[in-house]
């Protein structure tokens, strides 16, 4: 493996498991879960904040068991769900345009700055203009999950995180997984070891929802939000990979080919594919591989034919948002495929 050594001054820690289906084969942690304020060291269970890849452990799965279970359709317009979509070019916007990032919506907007709770801010994204039409380009859109998360909770009559506690993560024993308050720690996971993000105000955010629009909805939003640790991850993975769990075979199987080629860039639902420009798999992983990544520092890659997984945990940001780690991952899942493909 890569010594982490070498790679100190870029990220604080780093926890790294490699598996296949439901067998971890290697185990790895080093470093620190905090520098700034308290010191302290990463621990293989340290809690992590996925950042983005909440769009894919939480979002993603939650709306495909809506799909599964006829509650709703890949094919639906959104305009179904919410009004503001009706006319002009937001009328032609489907669900998949949105996993699929394709849907017309830019990528961000700091909503935070003038507006407050889940509900304001599902507003102002509803109400957001489109960028370019549906189904013609790939610009990667928190918006979009935002979208997909206050769907999961029109349609359920759910909090998205009650829903995925309840049909997600209990059913996969991820113990450690779940939203958390901006306010503070709450629960179990109060007593464990948080790997800290940014500095904010001279204080490290700990257990706090590193991304701005998500503390300013409370902490549970479909594009970020999420906590959890190597081991959780590991199990979640083992569902894609392997058989069994919450989504049934012909769900993932539909899930994992790419639905946007000749548009800029290469997306299953959800995931991102082989040469998209997110694609943070390196060079050695099958065509078949599928990634995410979350701004925090974290990233999750799987190869559903052959098994193999790899879960690459750091708190990058926590030195500050311009530290750039993309190549670092890239040279981690080059190590990481040699190693389990031979």
């Amino acid at each position: 493996m890569l010594d982490y050594s070498t790679e100190h001054q870029l990220i604080p820690g780093v926890v790294a498991w490699l598996g296949r289906y439901d067998n971890v084969l290697f185990r790895y942690h080093q470093g620190y879960a905090q520098i700034y304020g308290e010191k302290r060291k990463m621990t293989s269970d340290t809690v992590f904040d996925l950042a983005s890849l909440t769009k894919v452990v939480a979002t993603l799965p939650a709306v495909l068991l809506l799909v599964q279970t006829g509650q709703l359709s890949l094919e639906s317009f959104l305009s179904r769900y919410f009004s503001a979509f009706q006319d002009g070019m937001k009328a032609k916007v489907r669900i998949i345009h949105l996993l699929t990032h394709s849907a017309g919506l830019i990528s961000h907007q700091p909503f935070y700055e003038w507006a407050q709770g889940f509900q304001e801010i599902v507003n102002l994204v509803v109400n957001e203009p489109l960028s370019y039409e549906p189904g013609t380009r790939v610009v990667y859109s928190d918006l979009g999950f935002i979208l997909l998360g206050a769907l999961v909770e029109k349609i359920s009559g759910q909090s998205l995180s009650e829903f995925c506690q309840q049909q997600i993560f209990e059913p996969l024993g991820m113990k450690h997984t779940r939203f958390l308050s901006p306010v503070g720690l709450l629960g179990p996971l109060a007593e464990e070891n948080f790997a800290a993000t940014e500095v904010v105000d001279k204080q490290p955010l700990v257990g706090i929802v590193h991304d701005e629009n998500a503390r300013a909805m409370g902490g549970v939003a479909g594009h970020a939000g999420l906590f959890s640790t190597a081991q959780d991850l590991s199990r979640y993975l083992a569902m894609w990979v392997g058989q069994g769990g919450p989504l049934r075979e012909v769900v993932k199987e539909r899930s994992l080919h790419s639905y946007t080629h000749g548009l800029g860039g290469s997306r299953g639902l959800g995931f991102v594919m082989r040469h998209d420009s997110y694609d943070i798999a390196g060079d050695l992983w099958p065509t078949t591989t599928v990634s995410h990544s979350g701004f925090t520092g974290t990233s999750l890659v799987f190869d559903r034919p052959s098994g193999y997984w790899a879960i690459l945990l750091t708190n990058r940001v926590h030195f500050g948002r311009p530290t750039d780690i993309s190549d670092f991952r890239r040279r981690f899942h080059n190590v990481a495929a040699a190693c389990l493909f031979g």
